[in-house]
């Protein structure tokens, strides 16, 4: 079907649409009745929102290799599946692949990922990884080592990084790899040297996600000094650090979130937190 023929099946079937479910994995994970339904809009608003989110943009003519990772599924007033789309990477759609192999980039990639967030869908937030890499410019570069340096070569990244001062003497000592090889006893004793700079958990928690978020993808982020940083957030309650993720609408912060929430697992309260953020770093595309 060519593409102008696409546009016209896509408006009739979303006139017809009366319910849309939202359900686990993509075109290689079985028939769609046997699915987990992670979420389910039915009042015209959403479905509405929806519609311009999963049909706008631009068709690529082509498909990507993976199977995506959740489907959107329209259905009509008596519960029949009147079409369905898998979800790719980041704002990428694909509707009915196997019959139009025409993936679509969507225009507003945030918008569409914040709103399955919003509505619970979990994974959402880790979509931003890439373009926050891009953002931030978080890649590594033959200018940025896999790991800092130890002694003096490595004291501007500690810098660069925010790393709290109270730990410069202990890591500055270390080189990035060795930092995330650290074992508990000594990670105890630099969560008491932050405590004791910085009584507040919040304020604590909110200068570990900027750190962390301030590390280069892959090396230094997941296995260098990323592993401390987590280890650090990890003695600091939930609660708290979702108020700082809500508080300290950075960059950094918002990078720091998506980071952590790759290596332990979606949390909703966290994911509602930085979502502002998410949106004001990547606000709709002009009308």
């Amino acid at each position: 079907m060519e593409q102008t023929g696409m546009i016209g099946w896509l408006d009739a079937v979303w006139a017809s649409t009366h319910l849309v479910q939202i359900v686990e994995g993509g075109e290689a994970a079985g028939p769609l009745p046997g699915r987990a339904v992670l979420a389910e809009l039915g009042e015209p608003p959403a479905l509405g929102a929806l519609r311009a989110l999963t049909t706008t943009g631009r068709f690529t003519g082509d498909i990507c290799r993976c199977h995506g990772h959740t489907t959107v599924v329209l259905r009509g007033t008596a519960g029949e599946a009147l079409a369905s789309a898998s979800l790719h990477a980041y704002g990428s759609v694909s509707w009915e692949r196997s019959r139009f192999r025409n993936d679509l980039e969507v225009d507003d990639a945030a918008g569409l990922h914040l709103l399955l967030a919003a509505q619970g869908v979990r994974g959402q937030v880790q979509q931003f990884l890439s373009p926050l890499m891009d953002l931030l410019r978080r890649h590594e570069t033959d200018r940025r080592p896999q790991f800092r340096p130890a002694g003096k070569a490595g004291r501007r990244y500690l810098a660069e990084r925010r790393v709290p001062v109270e730990l410069h003497a202990t890591l500055g000592r270390l080189t990035g790899q060795q930092a995330g090889e650290l074992a508990e006893p000594q990670i105890r004793d630099l969560r008491r040297l932050l405590a004791a700079a910085t009584p507040s958990p919040a304020e604590r928690a909110a200068a570990l996600l900027s750190w962390l978020g301030r590390l280069t993808v892959p090396a230094e982020a997941y296995w260098g000094e990323g592993a401390l940083v987590r280890q650090l957030l990890a003695d600091i309650a939930a609660p708290d650090i979702a108020a700082a993720a809500a508080a300290v609408r950075t960059g950094p912060v918002a990078m720091g979130v998506v980071n952590l929430l790759m290596t332990t697992g979606e949390d909703p309260v966290l994911a509602a937190a930085v979502a502002p953020t998410l949106r004001r770093l990547f606000p709709p595309p002009p009308a």
